[in-house]
């Protein structure tokens, strides 16, 4: 696959994705346009790789928790309840599937994951999250969302 093909291909996603995450339309375009530059720096290395998108997904959340970090330390941003609650690959199957609406095919899709690997990740977020948070996700759970 060609970088200009990935980048179309994923766009939209990466980009709700970061907004749900940071919240600020601003941050977030400047975020997609790095995550983007160094996905086609490094583009020989993550088309090589078994799972392109997970090598992109990585390098995405890395961009996203190292801005929030920073953001953090000089703000009084509050964080995200699910990703306080849960290990990042858990959350972010969360926001994928019960905020952005991506089916579980769309999810693994997006973050290079196997669609069981998504079913467990959710179900396991909406066993350990705090009842008012897993509300929600229970009934992405119940409505295939």
């Amino acid at each position: 696959m060609e970088y200009t093909a990935f980048r179309e291909l994923h766009c939209e996603a990466y980009s709700r994705y970061i907004q749900a995450r940071v919240r600020d339309a601003e941050l977030s375009k400047a975020i997609a346009a790095t995550a983007f530059a160094t996905l086609a720096a490094i583009w020989p290395s993550v088309i090589s790789s078994s799972r392109p998108e997970a090598v992109a997904w990585a390098v995405l959340g890395g961009l996203v928790d190292s801005t929030l970090h920073g953001v953090h330390s000089c703000t009084d941003f509050e964080e995200d309840e699910v990703y306080r609650e849960l290990p990042a690959a858990q959350a972010d199957v969360v926001v994928l599937r019960c905020r952005m609406a991506l089916t579980a095919g769309q999810t693994a899709h997006v973050m290079g994951l196997e669609e069981p690997t998504v079913a467990v990740r959710l179900r396991s977020a909406g066993r350990s999250l705090p009842p008012r948070l897993a509300a929600p996700v229970e009934r992405c759970i119940r409505q295939g969302a």
